[in-house]
Order: structure tokens, then sequence, then C-alpha cells
């Protein structure tokens, strides 16, 4: 009984001292990120559209069917400018895993006026659906802990001002937000991480075209795979695919 006792006692104190030392860890790792983010920030940038959103023209009547050609980035290809593969989405739940999964959460959209295309200049009645990909929101909040933020689109800038209006209203996620209108080369060259930073080893782009990484070598950027109006369908009746 005595030596039981003794096993677990000491069982105790082992674990007492490995939980302390995890919990010590654990802190001296966000201590230490914290730190960077402060003396040595990295730089993330965001693309807008097909990468944490989808805008749609004209605002389509069904939710389940939308047309693809009507997304601002046309229709979805396989491959990119330079002819290579872009990454797929995983095939469609099977009927196992849509009940094994909970429900997808309804995607937040806004309606909105997007002068690219025509819309009626007495009425301002929107002709323009956006959609956020599902989790967009947590994901840019949480990168703005640790790392500075920015937007970095080719969309004009009454365009861009409605997506932050919605994303961020209290413009506490992104610190710079650079659009076409600024710099009209985006569209032709590609998207220039120096603008903001020249420590290029602590930047990177996320972006649904590999063609927006040609500034800087095809480097400091990661493929999105692109939220397109086919993946808003799917998500609007019950597919985990965004």
């Amino acid at each position: 009984r005595e030596f039981i006792k003794q096993i677990i006692t000491m069982a105790s104190q082992i674990f007492t001292h490995a939980r302390r030392i995890a919990f010590a860890g654990t802190s001296g790792l966000a201590g230490f990120a914290a730190y960077k983010s402060k003396t040595d920030p990295v730089h993330v940038f965001w693309d807008l559209d097909n990468t944490i959103l989808c805008s749609i023209t004209p605002i389509p009547t069904n939710e389940n069917s939308v047309n693809v050609q009507s997304s601002r980035s046309g229709p979805p290809s396989d491959h990119d400018d330079k002819g290579l593969a872009l990454s797929k989405c995983p095939v469609s739940p099977s009927n196992l895993t849509r009940t094994l999964l909970p429900k997808p959460p309804v995607l937040r959209h806004f309606d909105q006026v997007d002068d690219d295309f025509p819309y009626d200049a007495q009425t301002m009645a929107p002709n323009t659906r956006t959609y956020f990909r599902p989790g967009a929101r947590a994901a840019l909040e949480l990168c703005s802990y640790f790392a500075i933020t920015h937007v970095y689109t080719a969309a004009q800038e009454s365009y861009t001002n409605n997506i932050l209006n919605e994303l961020d209203a209290d413009q506490c996620i992104f610190t710079r937000v650079i659009h076409r209108d600024e710099f009209p080369q985006i569209v032709r060259e590609g998207k220039d991480l120096s603008l903001v930073t020249s420590n290029l080893q602590r930047a990177i782009l996320f972006d649904d075209k590999v063609k927006n990484f040609r500034p800087q070598s095809y480097e400091n950027g990661i493929v999105v795979v692109p939220f397109t109006p086919d993946r808003v369908a799917d998500c609007n009746s019950g597919n985990w695919t965004a």
C-alpha cells in the first residue's frame, strides 16, 4: 500500500513538473513571437477577389446556382499564366462526411455598387453581391496579432473601400491598402511588395493568381485555392469546399 501511495505521489509530482515546463515553453514561444512581431515584423499582404472573398455581378437570383462567368475574375482556370497547375479543392464531401460534419455556416455577404460594371447612377441600386470566404475574418484578425497586415488588390479604390467598410470597419486589421488607382502597374506587372517593405525575407503575399508574384521572381507568395462563384454555390448548398 505504501509503495502504491509513493508511486501515485511520484507520478503526481512528475505530471506537475511536466505541466510547468510545458507552460513555460509555451509562454516563452508566445513571448518570443510577440517580441519578433515588434522588432522584426512579418508583413502579410492579402489579395481580395477570389482569395478572401468572391464578388458576383449581377446579383444572383439563386444562391445555390450562380453564373461562373459573372465573377470579377472571370471563369476559373486549371493553369496560371506560366502554365502551372493550380491547386484543387478536394472532391465534394460524401454523404457520410456530410452526416458527420456540422452544417456549414451561412456565407456572410453584402450588396454593393461596383462601378467597374454598369449601374444606375440615379438610384445607386446595388449591382454586385460580395461573399466572404468562411473563416476569412478570423484568419485576418489572427494574423494581425503577430504580423503587419496589408491589402494588395488590383481592384479600384471605390470597390476596395466598399469591401473594407464591411471587413474592417474599425480599421484595426490592415495597416496599408494598395489598389490599382494608386498603382496602376499592378494589373500589368503584378504586386511589388517592396512598395511597403525592403525586407522581403519577412514578407509574404496570399493570392489566387501566380502572376501577381512576378515582381519577387515568383517567391514570397502562397497560392490560394480560388474562392469562385462555383465554390460559393457549393457552400450555400451545404458542401465544405471553400
